[in-house]
């Protein structure tokens, strides 16, 4: 399961405001970082994205680094990460199964048994909080579609409340200019 996260929540988690959070995707994106954008534009995170944002304001930290060295530093960091994470991924089920062939007691099947129960009873256990949060994070989902849809309809409220101000203005400044223009006539040249 991956778990997506909005720019405030990746601004929450890391401690950082929006324009930082867009100035350091801008930078990783300028050194081909994929940071995924859904169908209107707008970034997502996913954890990966996460982790490689807190290394890079880790290595910014470090005294005597540029931002941009920090950023080279986090996608040399990022490559070889993707590399061992495949490494890491395969041999450690390979080597614990393994390892449970081997160390499994003949005689005493009942500790086995138990210790199988109990790896099933926390599988279940982990199951079911997967299913709550993704279950949760619909929820979120759908609150952040809605407050970004009533966002957009009162964007378009004030863009069109702007738009009637300046009709309003402009009415206004032409009926100045016709009360001048007719207050500088003479009465006797009203039929002209």
């Amino acid at each position: 399961m991956t778990v997506k996260y909005s720019p405030g929540d990746v601004q929450e988690l890391l401690g950082i405001d929006s324009n930082t959070l867009r100035k350091y995707a801008t930078l990783l994106e300028g050194h081909r970082y994929h940071i995924h954008r859904n169908n209107r534009g707008h970034r997502c995170y996913y954890e990966n994205d996460v982790i490689t944002l807190r290394k890079l304001i880790e290595f910014s930290r470090q005294e005597g680094r540029t931002l941009e060295q920090a950023v080279e530093e986090v996608m040399v960091w990022v490559s070889q990460e993707s590399k061992t994470a495949v490494v890491t991924e395969v041999v450690p089920v390979e080597t614990t199964i393994d390892q449970d062939k081997e160390h499994v007691p003949i005689e005493g099947t009942n500790e086995h048994d138990s210790n199988h129960a109990e790896l099933l009873e926390r599988i279940e256990h982990l199951e079911q909080i997967n299913l709550d949060l993704i279950k949760y994070l619909k929820e979120k989902a759908i609150s952040e579609a809605m407050q970004e849809e009533k966002l957009n309809e009162i964007m378009k409220y004030v863009k069109r409340a702007e738009q009637l101000e300046e009709e309003r203005y402009k009415v206004i400044e032409e009926t100045k200019k016709q009360i001048a223009a007719g207050v500088q006539k003479k009465w006797w040249k009203w039929w002209k």
